[in-house]
């Protein structure tokens, strides 16, 4: 992560300036069994969020074992980190600001509503409703309040496929707002 550039993306509910920085990470197998490969993604400074939100020139590179994978992984991992590192945060922010501005609950049934039609269960519901109130100090009303309870509710996840799994819902609900 690079957390000598933040990237202001509004304010906190406190006045704050709300930020993130940019990172990646790459997996791999140590049995080959699975591909090797990196993504890029955004991490919020105020909680620690790991959230993988669409941004401009976002890749992902996924590379199958085989005999030249780690030259052709570093072969494309550090163009593609490049370009991510000097890209513009606007796009980034834009999206914020969108997904910010977009009210989609004002009732408890309305709130409900928005993630039971979006897929999650009532118990995951019910949850990202809860983390929103508890961590913010107030119900989820806009596309980004809900961004933010998936991805809370997501930290808590013990198992990685699980925790991404729920990121990668929250960046489809952002990702529709920008």
């Amino acid at each position: 992560v690079d957390d000598l550039n933040p990237i202001e993306a509004g304010r906190l509910p406190d006045g704050s300036p709300d930020l993130y920085f940019r990172g990646f990470y790459c997996w791999n197998s140590e049995v080959g069994a699975k591909t090797l490969g990196m993504a890029s993604f955004y991490l919020r400074a105020v909680c620690q969020n790991r959230n993988l939100w669409g941004v401009e020139d976002f890749e992902e590179i996924t590379i199958r074992h085989s005999k030249y994978a780690a030259s052709r992984f570093a072969h494309e991992a550090a163009p593609a980190l490049t370009r991510f590192a000097n890209s513009s945060s606007l796009p980034f922010v834009n999206g914020i600001r969108a997904a910010r501005e977009k009210i989609v609950a004002r009732s408890d049934e309305d709130r409900s509503d928005f993630l039971r039609k979006r897929g999650f269960s009532k118990a995951e519901t019910a949850k990202i409703i809860e983390t929103v109130l508890a961590e913010e100090g107030r119900k989820p009303e806009s596309v980004f309040d809900f961004v933010q309870g998936i991805t809370a509710v997501a930290r808590d996840k013990t198992q990685q496929d699980a925790r991404l799994d729920l990121e990668a819902r929250a960046k489809k609900l952002l990702d529709r707002a920008a």
